[in-house]
C-alpha cells in the first residue's frame, strides 16, 4: 500500500514538474523580455531576431526595446521612460547594455560612471517585478579596440585587449547585482580567434547581420536554456556559417552555465 502511494505521489510530482517547465518555456506562456541599451541592441533588430529564433523552436517571446543611440546606463537610470517600461508588464528578463567604450575604462572610472547605474537599474527592475531576472549583455568589443583611449590601458590598442576588459566589466556587474550574463563578447572572441577572416562587423563598432545572428543565438540559449542548434537564420547568413556559430554558442553558453548565472 505504501509503495503504491509513493509511486502515485511521485507520478503527480513528475507531472507537475513537466507542466511547470512547459508553462514557462513552452507554448502555454510567452517569455517576456525588455531590452534596454543603444544601437548595439537596435541594429538589425536583435530583439526581433531572438524572437524569430524562439519561434523556430516552438517558443513564443514577447519583447519591447528602448535603445536611444549612444545611450549609457547612467542615462537610462535617470530616464523616466525606462521606469515606465519596467512597470508595463511582468517581464521575465530585462536586458541591460552599456555604451560600447565604457566597459573598457579603468576600474576607478567604472566605480563612478558605470557600476552605480547598473545597480540602480537592477534595483529598479526588482522593484517593478521581483521575479524578473536581470541580464547583462556582454557586448562585443570594437573591431580594432579603442586606441583613442590607450592612455587608460595599452590593452585598448587591440580588439583582444578591449574584449578582455569588456568581459571583466560585465562579469562584475552580474556578480554585484545577482544577474545573468548573455556572453556575446565571449562567443565573439572565440569565433574571431578560430576564424580570423570571419567578418562579424558592419563598421568598426556595430555587428553586421551575421554578428547580430551570433548575438541572437546567445540570447536564445540564455533565455530558454536550450541549444541554438537548428535555429532559423536570416537569408544573409548561410547554413554552414549558422551551424558554425550555433556550435560555439551552445558550447560556451550551455556547457559553462554556472559561469554566467549569478542570480543565487
Amino acid at each position: 500500500m505504501k509503495k503504491t502511494l509513493f509511486i502515485a505521489l511521485a507520478a503527480i510530482l513528475l507531472a507537475f514538474a513537466v507542466f511547470y517547465a512547459a508553462s514557462i518555456h513552452g507554448n502555454n506562456r510567452a517569455v517576456r523580455v525588455l531590452f534596454i541599451g543603444n544601437s548595439l541592441t537596435a541594429v538589425n533588430n536583435l530583439p526581433g531576431m531572438v524572437a524569430d529564433i524562439a519561434k523556430s523552436h516552438g517558443y513564443k517571446m514577447i519583447y519591447d526595446a528602448y535603445t536611444p543611440g549612444g545611450a549609457r546606463l547612467a542615462q537610462h537610470a535617470a530616464d523616466a521612460k525606462v521606469l515606465e517600461k519596467l512597470r508595463e508588464q511582468p517581464w521575465d528578463f530585462v536586458v541591460l547594455q552599456e555604451q560600447s567604450q565604457f566597459p573598457g575604462f579603468s576600474h576607478k572610472q567604472l566605480s563612478t560612471d558605470v557600476f552605480p547605474y547598473a545597480k540602480r537599474l537592477a534595483e529598479a527592475v526588482k522593484e517593478a517585478h521581483r521575479h524578473t531576472s536581470v541580464v547583462f549583455y556582454m557586448a562585443m568589443a570594437r573591431r580594432n579596440g579603442d586606441p583613442a583611449n590607450k592612455h587608460v590601458s595599452p590593452e585598448l590598442l587591440t580588439y583582444e585587449g578591449m574584449q578582455k576588459r569588456v568581459n571583466r566589466c560585465y562579469l562584475e556587474m552580474a556578480k554585484d547585482n545577482r544577474g545573468l550574463i548573455a556572453p556575446v563578447g565571449e562567443v565573439w572572441k572565440t569565433i574571431r580567434r578560430q576564424n580570423p577572416n570571419f567578418n562579424l562587423y558592419s563598421d568598426d563598432i556595430h555587428p553586421n547581420k551575421t554578428g547580430t545572428y551570433l548575438a541572437a543565438c546567445v540570447f536564445y540559449a540564455t533565455f530558454f536554456r536550450s541549444p541554438s542548434t537548428g535555429s532559423l537564420a536570416p537569408r544573409e547568413v548561410n547554413r554552414a556559417t549558422a551551424q558554425s556559430l550555433q556550435k560555439v554558442v551552445d558550447r560556451i553558453v550551455l556547457r559553462a552555465e554556472g559561469r554566467w548565472d549569478w542570480r543565487k
